[in-house]
């Protein structure tokens, strides 16, 4: 079939990625450069409506802030003879869906980097304020070298879109979606940390976390149902990777990770904590929930039997058949209310200037072109602020005192509350000063006293969990060991020893995390060669 769209502003098309019920994405050469682009159009009918057209064009000036090396980069918008576009870097690679369709096995090494560099652009679309809100495998492309980019950054929150369509189906894909936006309640930078979270039990999985035969039973269990443990479907995974996944998918936003930033330190401390022997990173120990009768897998567009958990599929992904590049469009139908309502005929800019609506309709505006009138606007205004210079001051002054108040605790004081702990036996109380006294202060005189109570924090984690386990299914050899030793401790120190003696050069080389229980009993057996006073 032909184009029926031949150029779109410098850029001569040349043929079709991918095409939804919002618009269509095109590849286009540019003109003078040659330089490649995937250019999306939105479909005539939105780009003549009267209240996405300007919410188009207002939060566009948010996507042109975003740039990042594991973002995909937009290069301008413009509109062409009534069609409103946008070009976008090309990527020249595969989506992880594609690469999942396609049989790939997903190594926990690997999904452990691919995940550093999605948190890098998460932080950085954080940083401005912008959400993705559909972070998934389809939206996630691998390069030609390796590097990991993430497409439509932004595009669902920034064209301010309710979270319900028209006929009531949530705005989204079900298997991926936290339960706060699956509910229709507030988002924030957590809502895409559990997103992130599913895309990681799903590469490792090869399957959602939560899997269903229709979109409503998988929404039920995301709202009720607790996230299985991904070592139950991949047992190569570290035990401290599950734990991660695991309070990525808590229900509750505030019982996640607070940030990508923290997110992305855990797995590199969780990296070097593997390789240099080291327990990194426990978390209050959980249980797993039994598995449904009813629990059926959820095909990941290809990757199993069951069937595509996207709400509303008449509405979401048509183009997922024609996407050869790996470019999607997130398609949906707009909602507004008077409470966003943005003026037809006028957009106000982040930088305080004005598009105005009514001017010649054929354009193409570059990032460049951008940021340059945007330095000329502020050059101008800048006499206009002078009065202002003023309060700046003060609010420079105020801004000072908070960031001193803001400043961690000292080394000393976080000692106190650690060594307090100990004296009481409530050592696993002060697992947060611990944590707080190691970032802070890791090259401290007494850095590797803390680190032995963080230690003495991670056995008494590793009990509780092994315990929980246990009365679900028969633990290993080396978790029986170590869990009859801890239990003998007070009782039969001798044989306490013993055990950890034993334990401490056994080899289980077919135990997925064997290493766990031989780190832990030594540090039990360095305890309890020291005297009591010394923890």
């Amino acid at each position: 079939m032909a184009l029926m769209i031949e150029r779109l502003g410098p850029y001569k098309i040349v043929r079709m990625l991918g095409r939804g019920g919002m618009g269509t994405v095109y590849e286009g050469i540019h003109d003078e450069t040659g330089e490649r682009a995937a250019i999306k159009v939105l479909s005539q009918a939105f780009a003549d409506d009267g209240n996405f057209r300007p919410r188009f064009l207002a939060e566009i000036e948010t996507l042109k802030d975003l740039k990042h090396p594991n973002i995909v980069q937009l290069h301008g918008d413009g509109e062409e003879d009534g069609m409103l576009f946008y070009a976008m870097e090309f990527v020249d690679g595969k989506t992880l869906q594609q690469e999942l369709q396609a049989g790939h096995r997903f190594e926990w090494p690997e999904v452990t980097k691919i995940t550093i560099e999605i948190c890098n652009a998460l932080k950085h679309g954080h940083d401005y304020g912008v959400i993705h809100r559909d972070l998934k495998p389809a939206n996630l492309l691998r390069t030609q070298d390796g590097q990991i980019k993430l497409a439509d950054f932004g595009i669902a929150k920034s064209f301010k879109m309710s979270d319900l369509t028209v006929d009531g189906s949530v705005v989204g894909t079900a298997d991926y979606m936290a339960p706060e936006q699956a509910e229709g309640r507030p988002v924030g930078n957590r809502t895409d940390l559990y997103s992130l979270g599913t895309v990681m039990f799903t590469l490792l999985a090869r399957r959602p976390p939560f899997a269903g035969s229709s979109i409503p039973q998988v929404l039920h269990k995301l709202r009720y149902d607790e996230a299985p443990l991904v070592r139950r479907f991949a047992p190569a995974v570290p035990v401290e990777l599950e734990q991660i996944i695991s309070q990525l998918l808590e229900k509750e936003a505030e019982n996640r990770l607070p940030t990508a930033l923290v997110l992305a330190n855990r797995l590199k401390a969780m990296e070097f904590g593997l390789a240099a022997g080291t327990v990194v990173d426990p978390i209050e120990a959980f249980e797993e929930p039994e598995p449904s009768p009813n629990d059926q897998p959820t095909r990941v567009s290809g990757v199993g039997d069951g069937p595509v958990t996207e709400v509303s599929p008449t509405a979401i992904d048509k183009a997922s058949a024609g996407k050869q590049q790996g470019y999607s469009w997130n398609d949906a139908t707009v909602v507004t209310s008077e409470s966003d309502s943005v003026s037809n005929e006028k957009v106000q800019r982040r930088d305080d200037t004005v598009i105005d609506q009514t001017a010649p309709r054929n354009r193409f505006t570059t990032i460049e072109e951008d940021r340059k009138e945007r330095k000329r606007a502020e050059a101008a205004s800048w006499i206009e602020h002078l009065p202002t210079v003023g309060i700046a001051v003060v609010m420079l002054a105020f801004g000072v005192v908070i960031y001193l108040l803001l400043q961690p605790p000292s080394a000393e004081d976080l000692l106190s509350q650690i060594r307090k702990a100990a004296n009481a036996n409530t050592i696993k109380e002060a697992n947060e000063d611990i944590e707080k006294f190691l970032d802070f202060y890791e090259n401290h005189e007494d850095a590797t006293l803390v680190r032995d109570w963080q230690l003495d924090v991670h056995c008494e984690f590793l009990l509780s969990r092994l315990i929980i386990r246990a009365k679900k299914e028969k633990l290993l050899e080396a978790e029986e060991m170590y869990v009859e030793a801890m239990r003998s401790r007070e009782s039969e120190p001798g044989a306490a020893r013993e055990l950890f003696t034993q334990l401490e050069h056994a080899e289980h080389p077919g135990e997925p995390n064997p290493i766990t229980c031989v780190v832990a009993a030594k540090h039990q057996l360095k305890r309890m060669e020291q005297s009591p006073t010394a923890h």
